[in-house]
């Protein structure tokens, strides 16, 4: 239990003798403190990931859009597609008449802003919680077992976006639980990004021309 400390002087008037002694702290000052110092963890992370949101999500994009000369209201729209849809927002990027190129451009920004998010968002969990920092524990001391898979696991981060089951937002959970390097996973999972949402392109373009 914490304690405070507290001075009380002693002896005649003039003299600087000093005790000091303790006092500890009630149950619901610590607990106030445990509270406030949670919310103070969750508050930064939250910033964190309302920021990579912000400037990957939303700021590149509508500076792209503005670069290249598209209507802003169609940029969001892909944004928000993406967000829902995933790497289905293709569709809806070609089926707006915006050039494959700024389709992907943009949909691969929105994919490094939700990744990011989603790990600052998982850290937080891990600070905060016990049991999921001793999940984290047991989990690297496996992978220590296995170091190819500790070295290399973090390459098959690149099929799992174009799975239905897992997609964009498993793939970094699942990056983070098994404590991959971050960059690396980030690398990965964007090379998968791209390779499922060019496909996906393709296949749209293929229905556009097909209609038309």
């Amino acid at each position: 239990m914490r304690e405070a400390l507290f001075e009380r002087k002693s002896g005649a008037p003039g003299e600087h003798e000093k005790e000091i002694y303790a006092v500890p702290l009630s149950l619901p000052a610590r607990t106030a403190e445990m509270f406030l110092s949670a919310v103070l963890i969750w508050l930064r992370q939250a910033i964190k990931a309302l920021a990579a949101l912000f400037v990957f999500a939303t700021l590149l994009p509508l500076a792209l859009g503005l670069a290249l000369g598209i209507p802003t209201a169609q940029v969001f729209g892909l944004i928000s597609s993406t967000v829902v849809l995933q790497a289905n927002a293709a569709f809806v990027g070609v089926g707006m008449g915006m050039h494959p190129a700024a389709v992907l451009m943009i949909m691969t920004l929105v994919e490094v802003g939700t990744v990011l998010a989603i790990l600052f968002v998982c850290d937080a969990f891990a600070i905060q919680s016990v049991r999921v920092r001793d999940m984290l524990r047991r989990t690297e001391e496996k992978m220590q077992r296995v170091p190819y898979l500790a070295k290399y696991g973090a390459i098959t981060l690149i099929i799992l976006p174009a799975m239905p089951v897992v997609g964009l937002y498993s793939s970094a959970v699942i990056g983070w639980i098994l404590r991959w390097d971050r960059g690396l996973s980030l690398l990965f999972i964007t090379i998968g990004w791209v390779a499922v949402t060019v496909s996906l392109i393709l296949v749209a373009l293929g229905f556009v021309r097909v209609l038309a």
